[in-house]
């Protein structure tokens, strides 16, 4: 099974379960046509290096053989004519499913006895939507990308002046020399000032459908001076300029810009949310041990979990009673906590190394709790 799109909780949930065998694989693409092969090529290098290494746990044959017929039956479908940045395969026995994303995830092959879905957890958790305006003399538009598709332009529901000409109440004119002779050097400071000012309201006003909360950024490209009169405007949600040029912007340029700002800007939510949780070290609402945080999980203690999920911890989690047992031929503690989490209805946020540098951080995990371990 292919799919477009994130999975939801429950998903996360459903591939955390374990399974005799199961091979995870996360592969970054590219959607361009002449990619597809390597594309291909770096999906199956992965494959075929997990499933020579439950070849020589010396697995049945048969057992090999049926995990290889869902790499072929995945190997011949068309999901490789639509790609997007990435891929997360999972393939089990019994099973298999595979995630096409536009986040850029690295390249990462396992096998065990569960699915590795720290990477899956971090897209899914991670907030991966933003909205953008590229803006200039010559005219407006606006963007939105989201966890599941790349930057696209967004249909809008109001009419608005097209460009700095219709917005000052001129002749339209969409030739930049032209709009640079309309507005002449005395007067130019303010029609540009004035089209800023109506593209800020009508910008106000179609995301106000959208995100009334204002909770998503909002990506400005534009050049000075117009960058800096949009700016300068009050604006009700987070604006984060991109300078230069935007008429020739391509829509994979524009989500470029996006993905590299929104890790910066996730890193400082996340650092200011540790920060919240440790606030709760004095009433005993906080757990950094792992053996803490397996038992807090296991109780529904746990309203929060950050974590590094590119730290490998081997070891079994006790479904009874949350008891940690380090064990290297175990399975990966940190992700089978976060799916215990996941289960009782807390929130998970997985990190990468350096993303976190608030006191409480210990380069592992913390939790926040609910209520006080006894």
């Amino acid at each position: 099974m292919t799919r477009y799109q994130l999975p939801d909780t429950a998903d996360l949930i459903r591939l955390g379960e374990p399974h005799a065998h199961a091979i995870t694989v996360y592969a970054q693409t590219s959607p361009a046509p002449d990619q597809r092969e390597n594309n291909f090529l770096t999906a199956k290098s992965a494959v075929d290096r997990a499933l020579r290494g439950i070849r020589d746990r010396g697995t049945r044959h048969a057992v090999e053989q049926q995990l290889r017929d869902r790499w072929t039956e995945i190997a011949g479908s068309d999901l490789w004519l639509r790609l997007s940045r990435s891929l997360a395969i999972f393939i089990a026995d019994d099973f298999h499913e595979v995630f096409v994303l536009p986040n850029r995830l690295e390249n990462q092959s396992q096998m065990g006895a569960y699915f590795d879905i720290g990477q899956l957890v971090r897209a899914v958790m991670t907030p991966q939507e933003a909205y953008a305006l590229t803006l200039s003399a010559n005219g407006w538009n606006l963007w939105r990308a989201t966890a599941a598709a790349r930057a696209e332009e967004m249909p809008l529901v109001g009419e608005y002046a097209t460009d700095v000409a219709e917005a000052t109440n001129r002749a339209t004119v969409r030739d930049r020399d032209h709009v640079g002779r309309l507005v002449g050097d005395e007067g130019k400071k303010v029609l540009l000032e004035t089209y800023a000012k109506r593209v800020a309201d009508a910008v106000n006003f179609e995301l106000g459908h959208v995100d009334p909360s204002a909770t998503r950024p909002l990506f400005v490209f534009a050049a000075d001076p117009l960058l800096e009169m949009y700016l300068g405007l009050d604006h009700k949600r987070q604006t984060v300029a991109v300078r230069g040029g935007s008429d020739t912007l391509r829509p994979d340029q524009i989500d470029d810009a996006i993905r590299a700002s929104l890790s910066t800007i996730n890193a400082r939510r996340i650092n200011t949310l540790v920060d919240d949780i440790g606030d709760g070290v004095a009433r005993g609402l906080v757990a950094t041990d792992i053996a803490d945080i397996g038992k807090a999980a296991i109780s529904g203690a746990v309203s929060t979990l950050v974590y590094d999920f590119t730290v490998d911890i081997l070891g079994r989690l006790n479904a009874a009673n949350g008891r940690v047992t380090y064990d290297d031929s175990g399975y990966d503690l940190l992700s089978r906590i976060a799916i215990t989490v996941l289960d009782k209805g807390g929130e998970v946020i997985a990190v990468r190394p350096g993303e976190v540098n608030a006191t409480i951080w210990n380069g592992t995990a913390v939790a926040g709790l609910r209520f006080a371990l006894t």
